[in-house]
């Protein structure tokens, strides 16, 4: 998991945010739902669990088993449309 706000966790694929985790107590019992923040064509993955580590453990096989049935190019085409900055923007002057 990467960085969070009290229970609300963004989840990373290296650098890349590819999904979200959080805590949601508006339902009774609470519960963990999560969901693959990148849109392909293999479908959009979500759920819910009743703690942390199985919420974890569920978003990462859905993850895995996407990524499975992604071609490399629909995968960095979708990072692409995801990130709206130039990457650029975070190389220094002299790297430009």
């Amino acid at each position: 998991m990467g960085a969070h706000t009290g229970y609300d966790y963004s989840v990373l694929d290296g650098e890349q945010r590819i999904g979200r985790t959080r805590f949601s107590d508006e339902r009774l019992p609470g519960v963990w739902l999560w969901n693959v923040v990148v849109h392909l064509t293999a479908g959009l993955r979500m759920g819910s669990a009743k703690d942390l580590d199985t919420a974890k453990a569920d978003f990462k096989a859905a993850w895995e088993n996407l990524k499975a049935r992604t071609s490399k190019d629909e995968l960095a085409a979708a990072y692409k449309d995801m990130n709206i900055r130039d990457d650029d923007d975070d190389k220094s002057p002299d790297d430009k």
